[in-house]
């Protein structure tokens, strides 16, 4: 046990900084200019992670009334967030980026708590060096704007040292009790893996105060008082749920296993380096001054912390968990900035403000935060893809046996990127243009393979598990029959790679792409030509060939060796007149053999044998 003087110097200090309740202007500037450089290095960050399924559920969860919501809510989890997500949600939107701002805005009082906290017992430098590296670490970024209610925790758990330390260096009962056990009660419901930190909490009170821990009475039975009733009607059963879970997670030997939990928290092995620098530096000054340190049972507190709390938890794996899902295990980040602070600020005013400078450089490194994300699945990447490539009269088609998604993913990228909704269709043929969704498992290879008999595959996206492929067919399913037995199915204007939509406008001289769909009745014996021409009064463009086929891939282009039961679909490049007036131009098409060059006629064509396919508007000066 230390001697009694150490306390006595710990508590002449708190008493003389107690004093200081007005800060100077100086100090003033720099935490504002803290707080802009915190929530700087999160705006450019918001989006650098996947939205992943428990963001999702949390959103989802938000999409009813507050008594829908109430309703909702499992019983592992309170309302508040996804109250408070909700009247955030009205306000903004459906975003995802709009809704992870409600986090960081939430985020950022905890700046001004933990510098509050550090530098109530340890100074000004201490308390702006622990919030720079609290919020410096990369599970720290990734829990400050993840749409979850761990922001709630993240912010309010330095609120909460705060409020200990003022109750207990002057307990006003009331006064101080009531805003300490909120604090606690807010922690609580926001989540239930921050519960490990409230004993911790209690240790820090029984090492600094000592005998004046009995103080808790009135905190703790206030909190007790306010969420006694969640805990009987909710939480302990599932807790036990919990704890009595098979963990099927092999632990490796507890070094690994520490190093793993410590990097995988901090997200950089600048992180190892900075807590061997500071553990040296602990070392040196605690010899030069022969153990007479102040604050000294707090530094051990903190070390203890930073060491302890990852032995304790693998001890405790088979009933907490926190190694297997290690971003539960956030809160321990808490602990080593308030460590590194206490130990940083020993170095000399130069030191310190290099410590200041480089946690603040961190805190704009590209950390990968998705390592901290939690079954991401392609679907929003694939929604937000298709809002450019959808087009007016698109179905989607689910393959039976798809399953990489989540049903709340659906009903949310639905209502955020397609809010008037999307057709769903139960066969192929109920829809012309048809994106089939599915797992390439052999069943949905074998059904792509008789859908491209009668449909062209096109654009597709998504990984092979979750594959979203456009299936078209002809614009015209019957067609016009020819004498010579092939069947016309219809022409489009394309725009890119896929039809035009409206009325085609076009300047002069402007290229464009035509697309046509043929198909045989029966064996052709000649090779016929395609004609394609633009005319007002008389024709101003003609373009004659054989079809262009582009699919089948590799098909050929004489109609000799065209196969029945197959959909053939040629595109040819056109160009508008130059110069030209202002104006409508009729694009037909003609078919014919070139060896006799007569027109083919197919029932209810004109007498010149152009079959008239679209209307072009010329808009020309």
């Amino acid at each position: 046990m230390l001697p009694l003087a150490y306390d006595c110097q710990i508590s002449a200090k708190v008493l003389k900084i107690n004093h200081m309740r007005r800060i100077s202007t100086r100090y003033l500037w720099l935490i504002t200019l803290l707080v802009l450089l915190i929530a700087a290095s999160r705006v450019i960050r918001i989006n650098d992670f996947h939205l992943d399924n428990d963001e999702i559920w949390s959103i989802w969860q938000t999409m009813g009334t507050p008594a829908q919501i109430l309703q909702w809510t499992s019983p592992t989890e309170h309302p508040a967030y996804f109250l408070l997500l909700d009247a955030w949600k009205l306000l903004v939107g459906m975003n995802p980026f709009v809704l992870r701002y409600l986090s960081l805005l939430v985020c950022l009082p905890g700046v001004v708590f933990m510098y509050r906290a550090i530098r109530r017992q340890h100074g000004h430098f201490a308390g702006v060096i622990a919030s720079l590296a609290y919020y410096a670490f990369a599970i720290s970024q990734f829990t400050s704007l993840q749409a979850r209610s761990y922001v709630i925790a993240f912010s309010v758990l330095p609120l909460t040292l705060w409020l200990i330390q003022r109750y207990f260096d002057k307990p006003l009962l009331f006064v101080r009790a009531v805003p300490l056990a909120l604090s606690l009660v807010i922690l609580y419901v926001s989540t239930i893996t921050i519960v490990p930190a409230f004993f911790l909490l209690g240790l820090y009170t029984l090492l600094v105060y000592r005998l004046r821990i009995w103080r808790w009475w009135l905190p703790v039975l206030i909190m007790v008082a306010l969420i006694l009733p969640d805990i009987i009607t909710n939480k302990l059963q599932q807790v036990s749920n919990h704890t009595n879970a098979p963990r099927m997670f092999t632990l490796p030997p507890l070094p690994t296993a520490m190093f793993e939990l410590y990097t995988y928290l901090t997200g950089s092995w600048l992180w190892l380096a900075l807590l061997a620098f500071t553990l040296l530096v602990l070392v040196v000054f605690w010899r030069k001054t022969n153990m007479q340190l102040p604050s000294t049972s707090q530094i051990i507190f903190w070390l203890l912390w930073v060491i302890g709390v990852p032995i304790l938890l693998y001890i405790l794996e088979p009933r907490l968990g926190f190694y297997t899902l290690k971003r539960y295990g956030w809160w321990y980040v808490f602990g080593l900035a308030v460590f590194i602070a206490l130990v940083l600020v020993r170095l000399p005013k130069i030191g310190q403000w290099i410590s200041i400078g480089l946690l603040a450089l961190v805190c704009f490194l590209p950390l990968r935060l998705n390592a901290f994300s939690y079954i991401v699945t392609p679907l929003g990447e694939n929604f937000k893809w298709l809002t450019e490539h959808l087009e007016a009269g698109d179905a989607l088609l689910l393959d039976s046996n798809y399953t990489c998604n989540f049903p709340e993913e659906w009903d949310y990228y639905t209502q955020l990127y397609f809010p008037t909704g999307l057709r769903f269709v139960d066969s192929i043929e109920d829809a012309r243009r048809v994106w089939y969704v599915s797992w390439q498992d052999p069943e949905s290879e074998a059904f792509e393979k008789s859908l491209e008999q009668t449909h062209i595959p096109g654009r597709f996206v998504g990984p092979p598990e979750c594959l979203f492929r456009l299936y078209e067919a002809a614009p015209d399913s019957e067609g016009i029959l020819y004498p010579n037995g092939m069947r016309f199915h219809g022409a489009e204007i394309m725009n890119g790679d896929k039809p035009l939509s409206g009325i085609p406008v076009m300047r002069e001289g402007q290229s464009f792409k035509v697309r046509r769909w043929w198909s045989v009745d029966r064996p052709i014996d000649l090779d016929y030509s395609v004609g394609l021409t633009l005319s007002r009064t008389e024709v101003e463009g003609q373009w004659d060939s054989a079809p262009q086929i582009v699919y089948p891939v590799g098909a050929p282009v004489e109609t000799s060796r065209w196969q029945t039961g197959q959909i053939y679909v040629e595109e040819r490049e056109l160009q508008m007149p130059y110069p030209y007036t202002r104006g409508g131009l009729a694009l037909s098409m003609i078919l014919y053999w070139f060896g006799d060059n007569q027109r083919l006629m197919a029932p209810g064509m004109p007498w010149d044998g152009a079959l008239f396919l679209k209307r072009i508007e010329m808009v020309a000066w």
